[in-house]
């Protein structure tokens, strides 16, 4: 694999406790209760500044899921799903792209934890309420995306790289490029600025030989993309991008010789937290 690189991509999940906090009992909170069940709760909403944190509840006290959302129900960050068991089943990754809630990754979870690639099973959440709360793929997304650091100086770059486990083009020999907002110009929170955008675009290595040295041997120079970038300014930034995979053609997309020029992936998109210092201290 690579060489030179930090510790990738850890996740860490923390199964919270149905009882409050008594620090947590002056928030604001909505509380919705099963129509049957006037004393079982069904959903339950704490109304926070700048967004709401939400819990679902099986019919049996249970833990369901959790996870943030904006003020207009947009979901955003990780959301953590249980079964009735409350064994930790699967993580799905929100953004919120132009006013709507858009699953971009997720990971499925055996009842040991483990991390599994698929989940055969149509729903695995036993209850008529939540049978359906599905999203448009089951498959875990074993993509990487690392950054070194979170927080740098003004004259050093934050450096980075994806890699991609996870072919959506699996016909044709394909590529990635990654995009990443520039500081002068970023998104906002829900992408919906796309023209207004200033980006920077890496490419794979197989484009970017210059990093090729970095790889380590038996890499797959078509499914590595190395970042570097500057910040123009001080202060808590807020990293925004995204990569796609991509195939040019022409290639033959049917048995009556129909060719098409182009297949192009769906956009991944990530998001970095990052303090910028000054460089003078």
């Amino acid at each position: 694999m690579m060489k030179n690189l930090l510790p990738i991509f850890i996740l860490t999940f923390t199964i919270i406790a149905c009882k409050e906090k008594s620090s947590d009992l002056n928030r604001n909170e909505t509380i919705e209760y099963y129509p049957n069940k006037s004393n079982v709760v069904f959903k339950k909403t704490v109304h926070l500044a700048d967004f709401d944190s939400v819990y679902y509840f099986y019919d049996n006290g249970i833990l369901f899921k959790k996870g943030k959302q904006y003020k207009e129900n947009q979901k955003f960050g990780n959301w953590e799903l249980y079964d009735r068991d409350s064994d930790l089943r699967e993580i799905r990754e929100w953004f919120t792209l132009k006013g709507k809630s858009k699953a971009n990754r997720a990971w499925n979870l055996n009842k040991k934890g483990d991390t599994i690639a698929w989940r055969y099973q149509d729903s695995i959440y036993k209850q008529t309420e939540f049978i359906n709360d599905t999203i448009p793929f089951r498959n875990t997304i074993y993509d990487i995306i690392y950054f070194n650091k979170d927080t740098i100086k003004l004259n050093e770059p934050i450096r980075g790289f994806v890699e991609v486990r996870s072919s959506v083009i699996r016909d044709q020999p394909s590529n990635i490029r990654a995009f990443i907002a520039k500081d002068s110009a970023n998104y906002n929170y829900d992408f919906s600025n796309e023209k207004e955008v200033k980006l920077a675009k890496f490419n794979d290595l197989t484009i970017d030989s210059i990093n090729q040295k970095w790889a380590g041997e038996g890499t797959d120079f078509s499914k590595l993309i190395f970042i570097g970038l500057y910040f123009d300014s001080v202060g808590e930034k807020n990293l925004r991008g995204y990569y796609q995979q991509y195939s040019f053609g022409p290639f033959e997309k049917d048995e009556k010789g129909h060719k098409i020029d182009s297949i192009i992936g769906h956009k991944i998109y990530f998001e970095k937290k990052v303090y910028v210092k000054d460089s003078i201290e």
